[in-house]
């Protein structure tokens, strides 16, 4: 490839984008005489330390030091790409068309080996599961459990649900022409093979189908939800993908891509605990919200949504295991100095259930009232103490807060 042709594509997309305008789409900026300012996403930056300068349309961190640069190292470090997916996305972001020798080109392409074959596979795998949901007959279970749910035609579009039909092979021999290997699509982890046949099997099967996109918006995983029907003692009611080149489960959220448009303004992130508690809220005009995978709130959650928000409401179920999660993430989020709110839901009611009897502006009520942290490990560690006469247990409580 000719270094001319890519320095003047480069150029093009540079004059293109304003830095302001990128990093501001983003997060939120203050403007300090000539320059703009806001909190770091890389540290913890209780003043903020990150300068954005529209003169030399470039950016630095000077507590971080060796962050800064210009339009393309913020997408790099913020999206964690190399350059080519950098400049690819800003192109897009500009409408500049790119020659074919500017994208990336790797050496094995159309193979498990290369990244972005895996990418493509996915992206077809999602297109072929939601057009199953909206038009092939077997998928008539999954329409229903969708409606039962009172889930809109709307959300099943914007969230691109799917069904995967109850068949051993059905991805396999759809995947026969198109180019994708049996070896890639086991790399994204839709088919598997058995041990003791050598065969490969469709890895889910009968399922409502989730899938899961990262922040750019790139599908890179699934998760599927069996239906009654099909279920038998073997079958997880919930599964997802296994850990990828592509997905993390540690690493991301579910509903990031959709939420993303709107916390540059809310500065807030709610993060609950399944698929349909996220599309449900949505649904109902709150959009700000997403979900964790499976998993409890990692640190390296909190890095990823520190990046789009400045708080996190995290929204549990009235039950004792929803309670205890909050000791175990609480540390996490001291030692990363973002704010944290917990709302507790009424027992028996997940995010899904309580918008649909009770309505948007009853959860935002809850929402308005959801209490710091700490202040509800206190009254977890309190509650049923007469602070005044039990002295005992008084101390006992302290001690557990004191541990945090």
């Amino acid at each position: 490839m000719s270094l001319g042709i890519l320095d003047d594509t480069k150029e093009r997309v540079r004059q293109a984008t304003d830095i302001v305008d990128l990093i501001g789409g983003q997060r939120e900026l203050r403007r300090q005489g000539r320059i703009f300012v806001t909190h770091c996403p890389w540290h913890n930056d209780n003043r903020p330390s990150l300068q954005v300068n529209p003169e030399r349309q470039s950016w630095k961190c000077w507590v971080c030091g060796n962050k800064g640069g210009d339009v393309f190292n913020w997408v790099m470090e913020n999206e964690g790409v190399g350059f080519r997916e950098a400049l690819e996305m800003l192109a897009e972001r500009a409408g500049i068309p790119l020659q074919s020798e500017v994208r990336s080109t790797p050496a094995e392409s159309g193979t498990a080996g290369d990244k972005r074959a895996l990418y493509r596979a996915m992206a077809w795998v999602e297109q072929q599961l939601h057009r199953c949901l909206l038009e092939a007959p077997e998928a008539e279970p999954g329409r229903r459990y969708l409606a039962a749910r009172n889930i809109s035609d709307e959300s099943i579009h914007k969230y691109r649900v799917g069904f995967w039909p109850n068949e051993w092979n059905w991805i396999l021999e759809r995947s026969h022409g198109t180019g994708f290997t049996p070896q890639v699509l086991e790399a994204i982890d839709v088919i598997g093979k058995s041990d003791k046949t050598g065969k490969w099997y469709d890895r889910f099967k009968g399922r409502v189908m989730f899938p899961i996109r990262d922040a750019q918006d790139r599908p890179i995983a699934l998760g599927g939800r069996v239906l009654p029907e099909f279920a038998d003692d073997r079958s997880g009611k919930y599964i997802n993908s296994r850990e990828t080149r592509l997905f993390s489960k540690s690493e991301q959220v579910y509903g990031l891509d959709i939420a993303r448009a709107v916390l540059s303004k809310t500065k807030n992130v709610i993060v609950v605990e399944g698929y349909t508690d996220v599309i449900m809220v949505n649904q109902f005009g709150i959009e700000n919200v997403v979900a964790v995978l499976g998993t409890a709130l990692t640190a390296q959650h909190i890095r990823l949504l520190r990046r789009f928000a400045e708080s996190i409401t995290l929204v549990l179920d009235g039950d004792e295991a929803g309670q205890r999660r909050t000791n175990e993430i609480l540390k996490l989020f001291i030692a990363a100095q973002m704010d944290l709110r917990i709302l507790t839901l009424p027992e028996g009611l997940d995010p899904c259930d309580f918008v649909w009897q009770r309505g948007a502006d009853a959860f935002r009520g809850l929402l308005d009232q959801a209490v710091d942290a700490l202040e509800h490990k206190v009254q977890i560690a309190t509650r049923g103490i007469d602070l005044a006469n039990e002295t005992h247990r008084a101390n006992r409580a302290l001690e557990e807060i004191l541990g945090t």
